[in-house]
């Protein structure tokens, strides 16, 4: 069973794309958190996210007063009720057979992820490396999908002092020996555009400092 977060800050508009992409998994034994932060009180982004309750599996977090995804992952993991957390981004979306396949090798590794494609404003097929990832330099490059991951519920911490936090998971948790997997299958679609979060932070600025962080 699978405890699934969606953070959003911006990209509303493309809420009903991701979350249909959840609801048509052929795996069902999900639960869907999405947490809107950065908002006022009762802010738009909120009452449109709330119209996706009608799906007892989908729970919906004002955050109102929680700043930055870092924060707002780590407040609710703690909702969570299962074991095992997948990462989803608003602006993202997943194959059908997504969980299914990746739920094959949950017991075997701390971190699955799986080949993806980019689509909107650039399109492309990343080079990623695939299957057991335990002789990967984490450090040549990012191996992992944000979007594409399952990750152990207890080793789920963002660091939000990182403005790349999901590399920095990568980069700590490999080093604390954990094992990683990617499938070969390309199971999540990438979106590229101008006011993502990681596009509109400039946050690929801040690598090689990280990497020089997780080398020390």
């Amino acid at each position: 069973m699978i405890s699934i977060l969606m953070p959003i800050y911006n990209g509303i508009e493309f809420i009903d794309e991701s979350v249909k992409s959840i609801l048509n998994q052929t795996y069902k034994e999900w639960e869907l958190i999405i947490g809107v932060n950065g908002h006022p009180k009762d802010s738009y982004v909120y009452k449109i996210a709330l119209d996706y309750m009608n799906d007892s599996r989908i729970r919906v977090l004002d955050l109102y007063n929680f700043k930055g995804k870092s924060n707002s992952l780590n407040e609710m993991v703690k909702y969570c009720k299962y074991s095992h957390i997948a990462l989803l981004d608003v602006d993202d979306k997943w194959t059908d057979n997504k969980l299914s396949i990746q739920s094959q090798y949950m017991a075997n590794y701390d971190v699955v992820g799986s080949r993806f494609l980019y689509f909107g404003e650039a399109r492309g097929n990343p080079n990623i490396p695939t299957g057991d990832l335990s002789n990967f330099d984490f450090f040549s490059f990012n191996p992992m999908g944000n979007s594409s991951v399952i990750i152990r519920k207890e080793l789920c911490y963002w660091d939000s002092d990182c403005f790349v936090e999901d590399y920095d998971m990568w980069l700590r948790l490999k080093k604390q020996g954990k094992t990683f997997y990617n499938c070969n299958e390309i199971l999540m679609h990438h979106r590229i555009h101008s006011q993502s979060f990681f596009n509109a932070q400039g946050n690929s600025n801040h690598v090689p400092r990280l990497l020089e962080k997780h080398r020390s």
